[in-house]
């Protein structure tokens, strides 16, 4: 008798139950769909609030970009023995920084900043911002630095990057410099766009550093990126007297060879103006190239996945210059290089043989470079040690740089701070038969 009451009883509770269960699904429901609501007109009227402040900040010439967000996004990697680029394996640097945004949206412009500030003692204090010169440099107009203790305004480099779509890319480096004149200058060192289809093609146009070796492509204007306070005397900048072209303004293009597996494989292909054929020229043709020749440089290198951190490659690079009131000169540089970089270690082996050949004339000279650089890292330090050897031969109508100059560097860089390091670097230089040079030069880089 009691059991069709118990049983409707409990039938009634249980669709009473999902009644109201229902009807509170529902009112959660309702009130997000409320709160959703709430939150798009506040995000609207921010942004109406937002483009009302850009465009009355605004000036019809000048604003090309409005500060949105001036944090930090993302780090740099505070190893300072890992390169921003390895031997062009990707052109455009994945670096995030200060950043600034258009209006309404659009492209996100990176910025990073670097400085160094150093005091030298001595005629090679500071090779990066004095130029190695001797008296068989007369053509180039670097007179031999003088001997002297000064404060140094080193590099202000200001690296920007933006990603204007998924497979587009530009870079640029704007550096505020001085030399022994103690005039400011700037330089845009690069500006890149790149298109990267994927790991196997990427193409670059516009002015960047000639895969050369592994050195110019894995350290640029940043000091702060570098053990060492200074480059090594054969990668020296063109204005600063180095006779490589490390710089070119043309295309450049790399990738992963498919199917090379654990060896991974890379190849670069690049061609532009080259080099200046004068040497009392502007080294770097920006705008107008004084021949219809074109440099080419064909470059590999490897980074087999069983040896992290171990990279080996060379270059071969050809031009043909013509130097006023001579011959033209057929100009072929070859490179090859081990090195083999971890967090704790750092070693690098690399050569450069570059030949100037007068053609017509059977003369050739051939002019052999290289270095060695070992560094081990004990916590915040990081002893270091570089022998460097550079024979440019005398006569060479080409380079600006001549006679033979050899020696070690020993230094210390002490990373007191993430973002900022110290260096106390000692080099002592041999300049053939001259009497050997020495200096003594301290720096803090740091990024900002």
């Amino acid at each position: 008798m009691f059991r069709p009451l118990i049983r409707s009883a409990v039938v009634c509770f249980a669709v009473a139950a999902t009644l109201r269960a229902q009807q509170s699904e529902q009112d959660i429901i309702r009130q997000l769909t409320q709160r959703l609501e709430e939150s798009e007109r506040r995000i609207q009227a921010l942004e109406q609030k937002l483009g009302m402040t850009a465009a009355a900040a605004a000036s019809p010439t000048v604003n090309a970009v409005t500060a949105t967000n001036a944090q930090i996004q993302a780090p740099v990697q505070a190893q300072v023995q890992a390169p921003v680029q390895a031997a062009a394996a990707a052109p455009v640097e994945e670096m995030q920084g200060h950043n600034m945004q258009l209006p309404g949206g659009g492209p996100v412009l990176n910025i990073r900043g670097f400085f160094d500030f150093n005091f030298g003692t001595g005629s090679i204090a500071n090779p990066l911002i004095f130029p190695i010169a001797s008296n068989g440099c007369t053509v180039c107009g670097n007179p031999e630095t003088p001997a002297h203790s000064a404060f140094q305004a080193g590099e202000f480099d200001l690296f920007m990057t933006s990603k204007l779509s998924d497979h587009l890319s530009f870079l640029t480096e704007m550096v505020f410099g001085t030399d022994v004149t103690n005039e400011v200058g700037i330089d845009i060192e690069r500006y890149e766009l790149t298109y990267r289809l994927n790991d196997y093609f990427s193409a670059s146009a516009g002015r960047f550093h000639t895969s050369i070796g592994y050195y110019n492509t894995a350290y640029h204007h940043g000091n702060w990126f570098s053990t060492a306070e200074g480059r090594p005397i054969m990668y020296l900048f063109e204005d600063s007297g180095g006779v490589l072209p490390v710089h070119t303004i043309g295309v450049t293009m790399t990738g992963l060879v498919p199917q090379t597996g654990s060896l991974g494989l890379h190849w670069v292909a690049e061609m532009g103006n080259g080099r200046a054929s004068s040497p009392t020229a502007e080294p770097t043709q920006n705008f107008y190239s004084d021949r219809n020749h074109k440099a080419f440089n064909l470059a590999a290198y490897i980074r087999p996945e069983q040896v992290r951190g171990l990279q080996i490659g060379g270059s071969f690079y050809h031009d043909r210059l013509a130097p006023p009131g001579l011959p033209p000169v057929s100009q072929d540089i070859a490179s090859g290089y081990a090195v083999y970089i971890t967090p704790t270690w750092e070693f690098l082996n690399e050569g450069v043989l570059l030949s100037n050949h007068l053609d017509s004339t059977g003369i050739t000279f051939r002019n052999p470079m290289a270095y060695t650089q070992l560094s081990r890292k004990f916590g915040i330090y990081r002893p270091y040690f570089r022998y460097q050897y550079v024979n440019d031969r005398m006569g060479d109508p080409v380079n600006v740089l001549r006679g033979l100059y050899y020696g070690p560097s020993v230094g210390l860089r002490m990373d007191f701070s993430e973002y900022a390091a110290f260096k106390l670097q000692y080099n002592r230089l041999l300049k053939g038969n001259l009497p050997a040079a020495n200096g003594l030069n301290a720096q803090i880089a740091f990024t900002f």
